[in-house]
């Protein structure tokens, strides 16, 4: 196929013909230099093309060479909120791995709404991109059905194995067995979780919820719903403090929702840990300048996103489900000494 594409009336594009020409070289060598191979050139031709390539405003077109290889060497993502640190540090993890295997990536957000991750998916689908990642809001059943061989879906935070689709995801639920567990040895007896969904959510960390509890010998604390969200976050917490049963410490499924518990309880005049304790899952960049610092469970995004990648683009040497260890760091809102701040030799 021809990378040339004239307008009537207006300057034609510059052609891999145009660019062999003042190099004094063949179309041929002119593909193994812009596309890396298949056959190697000496490195003063391959200086004459790219010099050639860059005084032409040469850009090859990227829709024909997609044609001839079977890829568009694009990848998408849909998550739901770009304002989240989180998916802020992990859009850029999966991003530079993308780069790494000379691939761009689309992003796109679906502001929590089904109706318009459907429409993405499709946009998406319709650009060629090889895969989606998709943080996502839609049943298990209908991304199934979404996802081809043309254009696989890979989900992210899907903690469940789901025919037909690539996952990737921290171990929620171990992570809220360890955080809820940690709360315990502290001698906490009244645990309350902001979460935000409505508790029969299948969420798997509200099966790590009841599981913790079930292995103390413990009734399940009360859980708050918070919509993910810092106003959310605040408005659970002070619905949780006033209540006749006053949790001691409380579990926040996420940082955003931790940053308005820890406003509610400075509010109400409480101190952190000593009258209640906090843990926070996630343990984004924010987390490390509250006050007091808060103790996370920290999700790996550099793992997450290459594991993510590799079910993308190598799909046959990854698995359909891959669970990712959350780490847990220590510093004051559980009421341990502060690891994380004590200087080292």
């Amino acid at each position: 196929m021809s990378d040339t594409n004239s307008n009537e009336g207006g300057p034609s594009r510059v052609t891999r013909s145009d660019v062999a020409r003042l190099a004094g070289v063949s179309t041929a060598t002119v593909s193994y230099v812009l596309n890396g191979g298949p056959k190697k050139v000496s490195q003063a031709t391959e200086l004459r093309v790219r010099e050639a390539a860059e005084e032409l405003g040469y850009h090859p077109n990227l829709i024909a060479r997609a044609l001839k290889s079977g890829s568009a060497k694009m990848l998408g993502m849909i998550i739901t909120d770009f304002s989240n640190p989180y998916f802020a540090q992990l859009i850029n993890d999966v991003e530079q791995l993308a780069n790494e295997r000379e691939h761009v990536l689309i992003l796109n957000t679906s502001h929590g709404s089904s109706e318009l991750e459907r429409r993405r998916i499709d946009e998406l689908t319709d650009r060629g991109v090889d895969a989606i990642f998709v943080s996502s809001t839609l049943e298990d059943g209908e991304i199934g059905s979404l996802s081809t061989a043309s254009c696989p879906i890979i989900l992210l935070d899907r903690p469940h194995p789901l025919s037909g689709v690539k996952c990737v995801s921290t171990d929620m639920a171990d992570a809220v067995v360890r955080s809820v567990r940690h709360l315990f040895e502290h001698g906490r007896r009244k645990v309350a979780m902001l979460f935000g969904l409505d508790i029969t959510s299948r969420d798997a960390r509200v099966v790590g919820w009841i599981k913790a509890h079930q292995d103390a010998g413990r009734p399940v604390g009360p859980v708050y719903t918070s919509s993910y969200s810092r106003e959310g976050g605040y408005k659970a917490t002070l619905k949780a403090l006033r209540s006749s049963d006053r949790p001691d410490a409380i579990f926040a499924s996420s940082d955003l929702e931790a940053l308005g518990a820890l406003r509610a309880i400075h509010e109400c005049g409480l101190r952190i840990p000593e009258d209640i304790a906090l843990i926070s899952f996630d343990g984004t960049i924010e987390s490390e300048y509250t006050w007091p610092r808060l103790t996370v469970m920290k999700q790996d995004t550099q793992t997450i996103a290459r594991c993510a990648v590799n079910a993308a683009l190598s799909p046959a040497d990854t698995p359909d489900l891959q669970l990712v260890d959350a780490e847990m760091v220590i510093r004051q809102s559980c009421g341990c000494r502060d690891e994380s701040s004590e200087v080292r030799p």
